[in-house]
């Protein structure tokens, strides 16, 4: 029934609009993503006298949602608790048209925290839950029957074999297989794996600027070249700066479109939804690109990374205006 497997954290994304000031009492690093226990985060929101706004979150969900919004039939596999906030997820799931392969365990659901300054940008805090229990021994070759791209989140490697099972498993299927590095800790943590895994396995990889660092040392222009010496594709997103693409002997450097940002929680996965829908319908690298950018910078437009049907409506209008 879909053809699009999307693998990752089923997560309530919580977003909590704070002043820059607020970041300095706040445990770790700026700017990145961190694990934390479920009292933290609670204690994180009260402090800070906001209220959070909710959505259905996770970063490979983020781009199979939009995926779907732009015409793929597409399913989402992955691990939630048996509490009211995994009903609750899986109840909204089907609504928004994603086919719903998630599993159970008694664990509480997963949450993150972004935690979003005046200017946009954000600090992640995840409680992982239930969905860091999901594992290779959990997976089934029918949910790859008939797939053809199983999109992979990076924050899935802290589950142990999953990646490499999903991968082997698609790959068996003759699916292609995309990966979006996730973020600079993830690499910090998995960067011989995450090498590991682009040269035996992955097609198309997402990455950014900060991952790059993380992985090579080189930002840019370099870094794609060394991601697509290793994948079919390889791109680096550079914010307002654009982003790099390069197939085989085929690079390019695509700009981006002007935005002021009001949160940048879901650029890269919708940037992937796009690109990715592109791709598989067999267009140029330049307008695969075009698809992302215009995906990515509705969502950077609004808190959290939901977009309304009058930004869908509005992302169809640009998808048809030419290059």
């Amino acid at each position: 029934m879909h053809e699009i497997l999307g693998i990752g954290g089923p997560i309530l994304d919580l977003v909590l609009p704070v002043p820059h000031e607020y970041l300095d009492i706040i445990p770790g690093k700026k700017w990145g993503m961190e694990p934390i226990d479920f009292s933290t985060l609670e204690n994180i929101i009260l402090a800070s006298g906001a209220t959070p706004i909710a959505s259905l979150g996770g970063s490979a969900r983020n781009t199979i949602q939009g995926m779907v919004r732009l015409g793929e039939k597409c399913a989402f596999l992955g691990m939630i608790g048996k509490d009211k906030t995994a009903k609750t997820y899986q109840s909204l799931l089907e609504n928004e048209g994603i086919i719903s392969l998630l599993l159970e365990s008694e664990t509480p659901s997963a949450i993150v925290l972004s935690i979003v300054t005046p200017d946009g940008e954000r600090t992640m805090r995840t409680f992982q839950g239930a969905s860091i229990e999901f594992r290779g021994r959990h997976l089934d070759p029918i949910y790859f029957s008939k797939t053809k791209l199983v999109h992979i989140e990076g924050y899935a490697l802290y589950n142990e074999d999953l990646v490499e099972s999903a991968c082997r498993m698609a790959q068996e299927a003759g699916a292609k297989i995309s990966f979006d590095l996730s973020s600079f800790e993830v690499v910090n943590v998995f960067k011989d794996k995450i090498l590991y895994f682009l040269e035996e396995y992955i097609d198309i990889v997402f990455s950014n600027d900060d991952e790059c660092m993380a992985l090579w040392g080189e930002s840019g222009e370099i870094a794609c070249d060394h991601l697509a010496n290793l994948c079919e594709v390889g791109l680096v997103l550079m914010g307002e700066k654009g982003a790099w693409v390069r197939k085989g002997g085929h690079k390019a450097h695509c700009p981006a479109y002007p935005v002021k940002p009001v949160d940048t929680t879901g650029a890269g996965d919708l940037f992937a939804s796009g690109f990715l829908h592109a791709y598989l319908k067999g267009l140029s690298l330049e307008e695969c690109a075009h698809y992302g950018a215009i995906a990515g910078r509705a969502v950077v437009q609004i808190m959290g990374a939901q977009i309304s049907e009058e930004g869908w409506k509005a992302i169809y209008r640009k998808l048809n205006t030419p290059l």
